[in-house]
């Protein structure tokens, strides 16, 4: 059950009860669960008539599944969609726009912050990893059953900015606009960018921004970890829509 197996298949596993329940509650093309005994009954829920299901016992599971976590619940799941960005497909609200984040960790702890700051579109480029990845799944929490998932290149921030996007690129720059301070939001609409842990933005994409917007951290450090900065920003950013 390696990802990249499954990737070629066309599928992905939901590790857990909850990535499980929300994979069905999304409506998601789930093929089959694998439970062992303890969460037969609550698989046999979420299963329903149309859903197969296979209850085993806990070590017939490991062996099924390769590893030792999953909590209980696998599910094999159909890979959606994955669009291009397109100009007849902008958002209304908030972009989050992911060039090149490699760490499933990293991504799905974005995903999950993108939801709960309001940022349902998100554009991805195709050096960053797989957002169906096990490892981004666990992090996301399964906020990516609920986001809006576009593959992008550079030229779509363009288009975003033609839209009346404020375009701004996560990086520590003299000129950067500071976190948190007043800011015109390109007619209350906003794409961040946020780039790569060690080589930050891609050149392409940072030249499509409109400007910088940089976290004020002590001389201790020189910066911080991609989601948690990302996490700030969009808090910061999306502060006027949330209340």
């Amino acid at each position: 059950m390696r990802d990249r197996d499954l990737r070629s298949r066309g599928l992905f596993v939901a590790e857990g009860r909850l990535l499980v329940a929300r994979a069905v509650a999304a409506s998601f093309e789930v093929l089959a669960i694998v439970a062992d005994s303890a969460a037969g009954e609550e698989a046999r829920a979420l299963a329903g008539s149309s859903i197969p299901l296979s209850v085993l016992d806990q070590d017939s599971l490991d062996a099924v599944a390769g590893f030792q976590f999953h909590r209980g619940m696998l599910a094999f799941v159909s890979r959606p969609a994955f669009p291009v960005a397109s100009f007849s497909d902008i958002p209304d609200g908030p972009v989050l726009v992911l060039p090149e984040i490699t760490d499933p960790g990293n991504l799905g702890t974005l995903l999950r912050s993108a939801l709960a700051f309001g940022y349902t579109t998100v554009y991805l480029g195709r050096r960053s990893c797989d957002p169906w990845n096990r490892k981004c799944l666990r992090a996301s929490m399964g906020a990516v059953f609920a986001l809006r998932l576009r593959e992008a290149e550079s030229v779509d921030l363009g288009r975003l900015a033609e839209r009346g996007f404020a375009v701004l690129a996560a990086a520590m720059e003299t000129d950067a606009v500071t976190s948190g301070e007043p800011f015109p939001y390109g007619q209350g609409r906003v794409a961040l960018v946020l780039g790569n842990e060690y080589s930050g933005i891609p050149a392409e994409w940072r030249t499509a921004c409109d400007r910088a917007i940089q976290i004020p951290v002590s001389g201790a450090v020189d910066s911080l970890n991609v989601a948690v900065a990302g996490s700030i920003l969009m808090r910061d950013l999306c502060r006027p829509r949330l209340h």
